[in-house]
């Protein structure tokens, strides 16, 4: 039974690789794209924030359609929408287009990723071991995809910015149509609706007020720390991407370089200490220290300015933060059932968007002031972050001890 299983997670894992290489082609040309067509310095973070926004606000409405649709069709729906959006994006020639394109996109990216993470969940039932190996599995998929596709992206951005928007709709789009051709429909899989779907349910803002129906002290907690922590890494990543072309003046394909060494770092650190994480310690516990490491790495940079460290703990913080990821995705997780996971899924994925929001909006706005202040940010929402896990640990000392 174990062997069918991770068979039929064999493919959607494929895809999901190529749909994460494909949506980072862009992120390297975006600083470029800025440049070349004289637009704002601020857009940066604030295409971003515009997508984030309709991240977050759609995440919960994908999260309670995955209760009533197969979860491959919305994959499908969504890569192609998204692709859509990038085609907008691409074209763009104003700050008014870049944003309507981040945004329509925006609708679409959440869809994908709660959709995914929601296959995971569905078709591992109550195999809790099953469940957290392959969500790190899809973690770190998600992650060393990503940096595969600012290495490809970077690579493409030296032909040409439309080089690279192009092929990322192509391989998004097929990414879609694979997973709806050779997914397993997860319906058997899921608890059935009580009742038919209705037009107030496509609502974004009543998806994420149903989150009252599962929400706990603990469980807030772990939304607020996935979220605060989201802003550290959204402004510190964004603003990096624009900070080596501004400061540095090194071409996209440096960036590409950078994502290609932290695959690396992440395969192998997502492939043991993660695993190891999960599997021999109490993961209610442990997380805090991956985000004490994220602090003390976003610190050094604020001590000292030099190139080289700048670089060096850009990409070893990058590999280090990953690991949290997986970790807060399946402490939420655990803390649902079958009845709400899919809805418990979509809120989390729409929390870490909601610090999205304001880390890359704030990184964009705050950069034009000190090209530092963006990292300040970071190291700041990190610290903050790990104070409400220290919080959480007292919280889930006393839930362990009522027991």
């Amino acid at each position: 039974m174990r062997r069918l299983k991770d068979s039929r997670f064999l493919i959607f894992f494929i895809i999901a690789f190529l749909f994460n290489v494909a949506a980072s082609f862009a992120h390297p040309v975006t600083p470029t794209l800025i440049v070349e067509r004289n637009l704002d310095s601020s857009m940066f973070g604030v295409a971003l924030a515009a997508m984030m926004t309709m991240y977050f606000l759609f995440s919960p409405l994908w999260g309670k359609l995955c209760s009533y649709l197969p979860t491959k069709r919305i994959m499908l729906i969504c890569s192609i929408g998204y692709a859509c959006g990038q085609i907008i994006f691409g074209m763009a020639q104003s700050e008014a287009v870049v944003v309507g394109g981040r945004m329509f996109a925006g609708i679409f990216t959440g869809g994908c990723f709660v959709a995914m993470a929601n296959y995971v969940v569905n078709l591992c039932g109550e195999d809790m071991s099953l469940r957290g190996r392959n969500l790190v599995l899809l973690t770190t998929i998600q992650n060393v995809g990503s940096a595969v596709g600012y290495f490809i992206g970077g690579t493409l951005g030296l032909i040409s910015v439309e080089a690279a928007f192009l092929s990322q709709v192509a391989v998004l789009s097929l990414s879609g149509v694979l997973w709806f051709l050779t997914c397993e429909d997860d319906t058997p899989y899921k608890a059935k609706p009580d009742r038919a779907l209705q037009l107030k349910d496509v609502n974004p803002f009543s998806a994420i007020l149903s989150a009252r129906q599962f929400m706990t002290p603990t469980l807030a907690l772990i939304f607020i720390i996935t979220a605060i922590s989201a802003v550290g890494q959204n402004s510190y990543e964004q603003c990096f991407n624009y900070y080596i072309k501004d400061q540095y003046g090194m071409s996209s394909a440096y960036n590409g370089i950078f994502k290609a060494v932290i695959a690396g770092l992440t395969l192998l650190l997502n492939s043991t200490v993660s695993i190891y994480l999960q599997q021999k310690t109490d993961i209610n516990r442990s997380f805090l220290y991956i985000l004490i490491a994220c602090t003390m790495l976003v610190s050094l940079i604020l001590i000292n300015h030099s190139q080289i460290l700048f670089i060096a703990v850009y990409i070893v913080y990058s590999s280090v933060m990953v690991l949290r990821l997986p970790l807060l995705q399946m402490l939420a997780s655990s803390r649902s059932d079958k009845s709400n996971s899919n809805q418990v899924m979509g809120f989390y994925t729409s929390m870490n968007s909601f610090g999205g929001i304001f880390g890359a909006l704030f990184a964009g706005l705050i950069y034009a002031k000190g090209a530092m202040l963006p990292f300040v940010l970071a190291f700041a929402a990190f610290l903050v972050s790990t104070l409400l896990a220290v919080y959480y640990q007292k919280l889930y000392r006393k839930e362990k001890t009522a027991e």
